[in-house]
Parts: structure tokens; C-alpha cells; sequence
């Protein structure tokens, strides 16, 4: 069960599920309770809750011209890990609107969505509290250029572009980490995994019309 929380609500409601549904078409729902115990998930629970609390994100699914998904990685992320972007709601703020603001400042590129491919809750438990929070899972058009950071406290200091079918390597990468990065590693997990499977089901979906036609 999702616990009640005021900054939670703002960002995840049903008329602002109704509101993506009707502008992008249906998305997947999925749910993930997370007991967390491990350092650097911790230190993101801490920081939820500070002076702008957050309780959402976008992820941001972002194909360049030949079809590849950016993927960056951090100064401070274990060797070898890539992941999909993303970025905070802020309080009130319209998750698509969110998508586009972050994009840009995390990449300096100009994109449009194209749909809504899921949006993921969770409940995340530690020693201190339970906190709700959810992923909005964005796919864009296909856009041209080099994604670079715009703002150095991302701490972003590669991006590379991979066909889709790696973000399942990317799922089991995240899921291996250990130490602080555990739980950090399946949080981050799910996003990749639900991101591939609806991909990988509108791939599916394209190629059976086609052989109809």
C-alpha cells in the first residue's frame, strides 16, 4: 500500500494519470516495495525530504536518429554503469513538463514526447519512515546532436548510445551491484526493465501490422 503523503499526491493522482492517458495513449502501471538498507539509497530518501521535497522523477527514454537510447554515467557511479537518465518533479509540477525541462538541462537537447511508456510507484521503506515515490517513463522522438550536461552538479561525465535490447544488460548490471550501491542498483533497476518490455511490445505490435498488411 502507497502511504498518504501530501507531496506525493501532488505529482501522483488519477486526474493526472487521466490527463497523460488522454494526451499520450495508455502507459503500464507497475508497483515496487523497497526496504532500503544501503547507504546510497538512503542518502536519496534523506535528500526526498529536505527543504523541496520530492516524490517523483521522469525517466527519460531518448532515441537518437539511428534509433539508440542515450545512456550517461556519473563521477561518482561504480565502473562500467550506465543508466538512463532522469530527473526530479518538482512539487506540483506536470510530469511532462517536467521531462522537457530536465532533458534540457541534463542534455542540452531540444526533444518532443512521443508517449508516455509507464509510470512506476513505489514504496520505500527505511529505519526512519516509509516514503512514496513514482517514475514517469518518457519515450521521445528520435532527435540529432550529442547530448552534453548543462549543469555540473549532475556530475554526468559520459553518455553513450546503445540499441534498446542492451537495457536489459543495463537491468542486470543495476541489479548486481553491491555494498552501498545495492539497493540503489534494484531501485534503478525497474525503470530499465519496464522501459525494455514496453519497447519491446510496441516493436512487437508494429512488426504483426505490417505482416497484416
Amino acid at each position: 500500500m502507497i502511504p498518504a503523503d501530501p507531496f506525493f499526491n501532488e505529482i501522483y493522482n488519477e486526474k493526472q494519470l487521466k490527463r497523460l492517458e488522454k494526451k499520450f495513449g495508455p502507459f503500464r502501471r507497475h508497483h515496487l516495495d523497497l526496504t532500503v538498507m544501503t547507504q546510497i539509497m538512503l542518502d536519496m530518501m534523506f535528500k526526498m525530504t529536505q527543504k523541496k521535497p520530492r516524490r517523483g522523477e521522469v525517466v527519460m527514454v531518448i532515441p537518437n536518429e539511428q534509433g539508440q537510447l542515450w545512456l550517461h554515467t556519473k563521477d561518482f557511479y561504480p565502473e562500467g554503469v550506465y543508466r538512463l537518465m532522469t530527473g526530479g518533479i518538482d512539487p506540483g509540477e506536470k510530469p511532462d513538463k517536467s521531462l522537457l525541462r530536465e532533458v534540457r538541462e541534463e542534455t542540452g537537447l531540444a526533444v518532443k514526447i512521443d508517449r508516455c511508456l509507464a509510470v512506476i510507484t513505489y514504496t520505500l521503506t527505511a529505519a526512519e519512515g516509509t516514503l512514496p515515490f513514482a517514475s514517469y517513463v518518457f519515450l521521445t522522438r528520435p532527435v540529432a546532436g550529442q547530448p552534453h550536461p548543462t549543469d555540473p552538479g549532475e556530475r554526468i561525465t559520459h553518455f553513450k548510445a546503445v540499441p534498446a535490447a542492451e537495457l536489459l544488460t543495463v537491468v542486470h548490471n543495476l541489479r548486481a551491484l553491491s555494498g552501498p550501491f545495492q539497493d540503489w542498483g534494484i531501485f534503478r533497476a525497474m525503470a530499465h526493465q519496464v522501459a525494455y518490455e514496453a519497447l519491446n511490445q510496441s516493436l512487437g505490435a508494429e512488426a504483426r501490422n505490417l505482416s497484416a498488411k
